[in-house]
């Protein structure tokens, strides 16, 4: 893989979409073997954004190929951790070659309830159907 595309992330709260300062995004990708390799762990600022992460990806021209048999883009997954809200996960996040992929996420407050703690909201994102 020789070519890169970035992923940024933008939190917001529920339905307001008012920006989410201070929460930790963490970006992983699965490697061959199943073990997860941190790429990057960021907080969002100010805005409710992240700063950009660099991804390798595989090149731009294998996603312009229908004979192509392998993705043609990187997959990652984002977690998004905050006090006082529910955690989101993303699962198979695609960034494509010199493109900015932006990740818009809006977290849910927590109730007060020990037993609310732990809950991980889950995203899964489909393979794209590129043909």
């Amino acid at each position: 893989m020789d070519s890169q595309g970035t992923v940024v992330v933008r939190l917001s709260t529920s339905s307001a979409l008012i920006p989410l300062q201070g929460a930790t995004v963490t970006i992983t990708k699965t490697r061959p073997d199943g073990t997860q390799e941190l790429l990057a762990v960021r907080v969002t600022n100010f805005d409710g954004l992240t700063a950009p992460v660099m991804v390798e990806t595989p090149p731009m021209a294998e996603s312009r190929s229908y004979q192509n048999t392998s993705i043609p883009y990187a997959v990652v997954d984002i977690r998004v951790e905050r006090t006082g809200f529910d955690r989101v996960l993303v699962k198979n996040a695609q960034v494509f070659s010199n493109t900015e992929t932006r990740q818009e996420l809006s977290l849910i407050p927590t109730p007060d309830l020990p037993s609310s703690f732990d809950r991980t909201e889950t995203f899964v994102v489909p393979p794209q159907s590129l043909s």
